[in-house]
């Protein structure tokens, strides 16, 4: 049935629930699995004459890696003694939800297995659901987990 499963995670509890769901799915189907984390990109912001508020891109990219490497090391060692093959991705992006989708793709994924983070109210309408974008932008099936 399914051959190749992405599942993205943000390092939260809910992504690591949907990565053990995710591999153990993979387990039953003797299928492989790559886990994938957006790097969000950071809009620079000047402070006048030249100053600049954040750290140089160089830097803040090299934060960006370190912190998915230490989201996503873990959930190979979930696949590892599951005894399921795995890889690992990042990706730069300004939407999470696109990076996603660009990296089922670039994968030759064929399903999605994520979380759900149950925001709501005013969370939802000012951040979004990734997840929900996810769901209405692609034509490939999409596992949630709560």
């Amino acid at each position: 049935m399914f051959k190749h499963i992405l599942i993205p995670t943000t390092g939260d509890a809910g992504s690591k629930r949907a990565a053990e769901v995710g591999v153990e799915l993979a387990q039953h189907l003797g299928a492989r699995v790559t886990f994938f984390h957006a790097m969000m990109e950071f809009a620079r912001v000047g402070a006048g004459a030249g100053e600049l508020l954040e750290p140089p891109p160089d830097q803040l990219l090299e934060e960006a890696q370190s912190h998915a490497s230490k989201v996503l090391t873990p959930l190979q060692r979930i696949a590892r003694d599951a005894d399921v093959p795995c890889e690992v991705e990042s990706a730069l992006g300004e939407q999470p939800y696109k990076a996603i989708l660009a990296a089922a793709k670039k994968a030759d994924c064929d399903l999605i297995v994520m979380a759900s983070h149950k925001r709501s109210g005013v969370a939802r309408l000012v951040l979004g659901s990734v997840t929900q974008k996810v769901l209405n932008n692609t034509g490939l099936p999409v596992l949630v987990v709560r």
